[in-house]
């Protein structure tokens, strides 16, 4: 179900030329925040950055970024991350510390 609303957001995305991003412009006080729970659910799984990157076709910094919550995924990619590690994309989401409505 995620993944439709995350393929539809796509689809606007590109039709309106515009860049939807997952998370919004932080400042530096937020960045410390744990968005995502990436580097806990590899762990769970025990897999390895290396081995998602592989899985992506990513370098592996950039899934570094992603486990250290410095960057974010774009919606995209976090719906390949949930295919790829076979869970719900909600549960690569600490809605906790997005305070979502």
């Amino acid at each position: 179900m995620i993944c439709n609303i995350v393929k539809l957001l796509i689809k606007v995305s590109i039709i309106s030329n515009k860049n939807i991003n997952f998370v919004p412009n932080l400042s530096q006080n937020n960045m410390a925040k744990d968005i995502n729970r990436l580097k806990i659910v590899l762990a769970e799984q025990k897999k390895t950055n290396k081995w998602l990157a592989e899985q992506l076709n990513k370098d592996q910094a950039t899934i570094s970024k992603w486990c250290t919550n410095k960057t974010q995924p774009n919606l995209e990619t976090f719906c390949q991350i949930s295919k790829v590690l076979g869970v719900p994309m909600d549960s690569l989401i600490n809605d906790s510390e997005l305070n979502l409505i």
